[in-house]
């Protein structure tokens, strides 16, 4: 589940640049992180830049951009200053001009008419076995309450590198080598391009064990976590027809045979980092239920796009997980759910719906209505957010059901196109599709996905399902979460399934996190109790 502010995903690809020389090529190759102030809201960057054999090609990403596996193009390096540029969605391309010194890139960044500045830090090479060793889980004591303590994660990042993640609120940021043993926080660095304000280390014992933590922030105390043996962590990979899918598999450290989740991510450019559910890895995990989380195609280090493939696909990625998992002499085969988030919420009962290998379902702020109907209702809470009258969001939504037939037919697009004059200059125009090209990704996607409809495939699920929503999700005008969930548990019903739970919490939002006084974004009370117990009195686990 997404509650990441800053992350990163890469993949080499080529671009056209002025070949550097040498010299500068060994100063510049390899993986660069930093941030950036443009528009006001720091950010995370990463760059990845690699050697060719005509100079240097790089790719970036800034996930609050919607900036995934970009490639850099129009690269220029003359002596210590650097250029280059990447698409962005609006068509205008970023284009960052800086400085090489000492080790830090620093310039500014524009696009457009806005313009920010922005910095880069190399990330050191260390031979990454290493990190197969330092993933586990680390007990650390709770700076806020004397005498508890805090289980904290290393696992796999969707990058090659080391993710931290805070097991008691979900937290989570990538970690990046600053030495073999010593890494920093990637949120440090957005704001400074210093690698020491935040930093944890690794500390061995004589057999080259590693036995405990240091974490530290300056200006306070020195954190120190003791390893602990509750985790065990893989990275494995997954074929699913002629694509090969990045994953990490997290199981308790007992013996014996696990139930186990597949995760389906939502919707997006979602890799681990961004989409796995951290939050309930200690619930599930420490009630005995392994966990197997990927990258989605084309983000991490997965294979394939993600752009050009169906809900069908996609599906058949999640029960390529289920069938790796089968294989698994660690895990029960007759035990195995799948549990997908927002989007995902279509894809875990799709799949389900073509296979007999699955034990139960779990949907989470998606899966009751088409896809058309989600996007109406996440663009109508937008425009209300913006204060729109009801008549100006009614017209607008007129015009997007003639943009969404766009999608299939040339008659559609034609009608669309002529739609568009007169509705330029609506408050509301912005929240539709009037200024993506034609020859835009997002129109072979949606003539692929944007019918489909889930309660023919709901009524088909016969094995236990759980559903969850949040009555105050921000992706769907206010009181809307009532009749969605309502038609989700009709269609499940309507197929003869008797072992249907529907569950919404209160104040909720799509995330299936609510607010505390304090501006802390917490689970719902009973969130974690609900779903640990729901998949316990359906699987049986080993002691």
């Amino acid at each position: 589940m997404k509650r990441l502010a800053m992350t990163g995903l890469f993949a080499l690809l080529f671009c056209t640049f002025c070949a550097p020389s040498n010299a500068t090529q060994d100063a510049l190759e390899g993986d660069w992180v930093g941030g950036s102030n443009l528009f006001q809201n720091p950010v995370f960057l990463h760059v990845r830049l690699v050697p060719t054999e005509k100079g240097i090609s790089g790719v970036t990403n800034v996930q609050l951009w919607r900036v995934s596996n970009r490639p850099l193009t129009n690269i220029r390096i003359e002596t210590s200053q650097v250029h280059f540029e990447f698409p962005s969605t609006t068509g205008v391309p970023f284009v960052a001009d800086g400085q090489l010194k000492n080790g830090v890139i620093q310039g500014t960044i524009r696009r457009g008419e806005q313009q920010g500045n922005f910095h880069l830090i190399r990330v050191a090479k260390v031979n990454r076995k290493l990190y197969d060793k330092y993933v586990g889980a680390y007990q650390f004591p709770d700076p806020k309450q004397a005498g508890k303590s805090q289980l904290h994660l290393v696992t796999y990042g969707s990058l090659g590198y080391l993710r931290w993640v805070n097991l008691e609120t979900g937290d989570t940021t990538a970690l990046f080598p600053s030495s073999e043993d010593k890494f920093f926080f990637a949120g440090s660095v957005v704001g400074s391009p210093s690698p020491d304000i935040a930093t944890w280390s690794f500390e061995t014992n004589k057999d080259g064990e590693v036995t405990r933590s240091v974490v530290r922030v300056k200006g306070q105390p020195d954190q120190i976590g003791s390893r602990t043996n509750l985790y065990q962590q893989e990275q494995v990979n997954i074929r699913t027809g002629n694509t090969t899918l990045a994953a990490t598999l997290v199981m308790p450290a007992t013996k014996g045979k696990h139930p186990a989740v597949v995760f389906a991510p939502g919707s997006g450019a979602l890799s681990r980092d961004e989409s796995s559910p951290f939050r309930e890895f200690q619930p599930l995990v420490g009630s005995g239920i392994a966990i197997l989380i990927y990258d989605k195609r084309g983000t991490g280090e997965s294979g394939g796009d993600w752009q050009q493939e169906s809900f069908e696909d996609l599906a058949g990625d999640a029960l390529a997980g289920v069938a790796y998992l089968k294989n698994r002499k660690e895990i029960n085969p007759q035990q195995i759910g799948i549990w997908g988030f927002s989007q995902g919420g279509s894809i875990a009962p799709l799949a389900a719906s073509r296979s007999k290998d699955i034990a139960f379902v779990i949907m989470a702020s998606g899966g009751g209505v088409t896809i058309e109907e989600a996007e109406i209702g996440d663009q109508v809470a937008r425009m209300r957010a913006q204060k729109l009258s009801d008549q100006e969001i009614k017209e607008a939504v007129a015009f997007m059901r003639v943009q969404f037939e766009a999608a299939y037919s040339p008659e559609g697009w034609q009608r669309f196109q002529a739609a568009i004059p007169a509705a330029q200059n609506k408050p509301w125009i912005n929240r539709t599709w009037a200024k993506i090209p034609k020859d835009d990704w997002w129109w072979r996607w949606w003539g692929m996905n944007g019918r489909y409809d889930p309660a023919p495939v709901l009524r088909k699920i016969k094995v236990p399902v759980l559903v969850f929503f949040g009555a105050a999700d921000q992706l769907t005008p206010p009181g809307a979460i009532d009749e969605i969930a309502a038609r989700a548990e009709a269609a499940l019903k309507k197929g003869g399934n008797k072992n249907v739970i529907v569950k919404i919490f209160p104040n909720a939002n799509h995330d299936l996190s609510v607010k505390l006084d304090s501006g802390q974004w917490i689970a719902p009370p009973d969130y974690h109790s609900i779903l640990t117990s729901w998949i316990l009195e359906r699987v049986s686990v080993k002691k």
